[in-house]
């Protein structure tokens, strides 16, 4: 085929404060999933771990009382990287910027027996029109009631990463 690698990411009919469709064994992943097709098998299939594309918010994870919370978003990322995986994805991706989410993801994919499953982090975030996805997710943008996501995008570098 010549692709070696996709990364999938969800766009959901339904939405909610916490993003239920994300790990739900009956959304996107599971149902959408082509890797039970033998024509793509030598395809590796990343999947993007973030529940923005599924919370009613647009934002990454819970949000209560006007404040993200991070112990429980990271409960409810594993459990969507698992279900993930349960639908036969080769890789599993978070996006989001929740600390502890990497191990909380490693934790549940050991515990189903998913040793083997590798976890790709690309969470660095930065305020230009370079990054863009998270601002152009479809109907994924957070509405005005949350913010925006400059809140906690990292600000364009001045010095180079590499020298």
């Amino acid at each position: 085929m010549g692709i070696p690698a996709v990364i999938l990411f969800g766009i959901p009919e339904h939405k909610d404060e916490v993003g239920s469709d994300a790990y739900r064994r009956t959304g996107n992943y599971p149902n959408g999933y082509p890797g039970d097709q033998k024509e793509v098998r030598e395809l590796v299939v990343i999947t993007d771990v973030c529940l923005c594309e599924y919370t009613s918010t647009g934002h990454c994870g819970i949000i209560r009382d006007g404040q993200i919370i991070n112990d429980e978003s990271i409960e409810l990322l594993a459990k969507e990287a698992l279900t993930h995986v349960q639908a036969g994805a080769d890789m599993v991706a978070p996006s989001d910027m929740f600390d502890g989410r990497v191990r909380a993801i490693r934790q549940i994919l050991d515990k189903n027996n998913f040793h083997n499953i590798p976890i790709m982090s690309y969470a660095a975030k930065y305020a230009s029109g370079f990054y863009g996805r998270s601002a152009t997710r479809p109907k994924a943008r957070p509405n005005s009631e949350t913010g925006v996501r400059t809140r906690w995008t990292r600000p364009i570098p001045t010095k180079p990463f590499v020298r």
